[in-house]
């Protein structure tokens, strides 16, 4: 059902290379109800909700599968810009984004 709390209709995917410095992950959104972010590179990666990422702040997600996931169904949305950073730079970070 179209708009439903917690059905996620359309969802987008992609790989975003996080660098050394604060590097833009997603950017604010009025629209998106979902987002997931997964480490898939063999370093921690930090993120930071609405500022500039920094090492050792913000939301760690561990090497080699650690993940944040916000929904407003799970009550922990936050629809604003996300940016991300890593110590040596080039790591992947999986991002998905879905509306309802």
């Amino acid at each position: 059902m179209a708009g439903s709390p917690g059905i996620i209709n359309t969802q987008a995917h992609t790989a975003v290379t996080v660098g050394s410095s604060s590097t833009a992950v997603l950017s604010a959104s009025e629209t998106a109800s979902y987002r997931l972010m997964v480490n898939d590179s063999d370093e921690v990666i930090y993120i930071n909700l609405g500022g500039t990422a920094a090492a050792n702040t913000g939301i760690r997600l561990n090497a080699s599968g650690g993940s944040y996931e916000m929904s407003v169904a799970g009550g922990n949305w936050f629809n604003g810009a996300i940016t991300a950073i890593c110590a040596s730079g080039s790591k992947k970070l999986l991002v998905t984004q879905g509306t309802a």
